[in-house]
């Protein structure tokens, strides 16, 4: 009888922790379910948004450069609050310049004609130094609370970031900057959507590469999930991603053919590598402040700067490889 008792005391206790555990999957089966949908949703708003002003370039010219301007702001602003800076004089300073790049790129004509009328020379490179130079003497006057390279960090980024983010705007205009290379008004929308490719289509194929055949570890103390076979399908992907984009336009928006398949791999293969190269720079950063986001901007994706760490390593190798080679897709 006491052994009988027993076993259904026992078969009990073992019947509650099933449910229990059971209970435990449910919530966590839901949870998953309820950041995948918050993660999917906000994907696709950001989406929306980009496709938007994208879209309203050519009827609203001053839409393109003020949404790079917001961008820039945002992604400076991160990269300052991650790094602890927390004098207001320096932020605001980060703030005006950062939003100033993109907007005097945007609208560097009638800046330029402000600056003869002034008699000024209006080179945004004289007030990049500037920036720079204060920034130093704000850490001197406040060198208990902000460190050497702290204040180096910021002042790069924010010479950097906007820069990056000014690169679209320059592929916009593309055929008027360079009105030799047999560039048409197609190839804006085109560079557009090549590098923004090359960036995140990367990311997407080395996160389902990694997952589903990755097993050697690419840079474990830096980001602990990524793999090499991660990283080669991404490149992979990207590349593909990129031709298949450009045998659309060949096909059917260019005004004429141009048939540079294997320029446009080549080149694509350099800039997936860079957008890899800047996660990982980014995620250093992070690791090095303790923290998993910039910030939690964007639900599931964290910041403005999760989203855009690829994206600068991108436009900065495009730029520089379209001016340093010459190179015309």
């Amino acid at each position: 009888m006491l052994k009988h008792f027993v076993n259904l005391k026992t078969a009990t206790v073992d019947s509650a922790v099933c449910k229990f555990d059971e209970c435990k999957f449910y919530i966590f089966r839901e949870d998953i379910s309820f950041v995948m949908k918050k993660k999917v949703i906000a994907g696709i708003c950001c989406a929306i948004a980009g496709i938007t002003v994208v879209a309203l370039r050519g009827i609203a010219p001053w839409l393109f450069p003020l949404a790079a301007a917001v961008v820039s702001v945002m992604a400076t602003y991160e990269i300052s609050h991650a790094l602890g800076i927390k004098n207001k004089l320096m932020n605001a300073l980060t703030v005006i310049v950062s939003f100033a790049i993109p907007m005097c790129f945007g609208f560097r004509t009638q800046i330029l004609g402000m600056g003869e009328k002034l008699g000024l020379t209006l080179n945004p490179v004289y007030f990049l130094l500037l920036y720079g130079l204060l920034c130093f003497i704000i850490m001197i006057a406040d060198f208990e609370n902000i460190k050497f390279h702290d204040a180096a960090s910021v002042i790069v980024t924010t010479w950097g970031i906007p820069f990056a983010v000014t690169v679209l705007l320059h592929c916009n205009e593309i055929e008027k900057l360079y009105p030799n290379a047999g560039y048409e008004k197609h190839h804006g929308l085109f560079f557009i959507l090549y590098v923004m490719f090359c960036a995140w289509l990367t990311d997407v194929f080395a996160y389902f590469a990694g997952s589903f055949l990755g097993k050697h570890k690419l840079c474990p103390k830096v980001s602990p999930k990524k793999t090499v076979e991660g990283a080669v399908g991404g490149v992979i992907g990207g590349v593909a991603s990129a031709l298949i984009l450009y045998a659309i336009f060949e096909n059917f928006v260019f005004d004429a053919p141009h048939g540079k398949y294997l320029t446009v791999a080549l080149v694509s293969v350099v800039l997936c590598i860079a957008g890899m190269f800047g996660d990982l720079t980014f995620s250093v950063l992070k690791r090095n402040r303790g923290v998993k986001d910039f910030s939690n901007l964007v639900p599931g994706h964290g910041g403005m700067m999760d989203r855009f760490d690829s994206e600068v390593f991108v436009l900065i190798a495009f730029y520089a490889v379209i001016n340093i080679f010459g190179v015309v897709f």
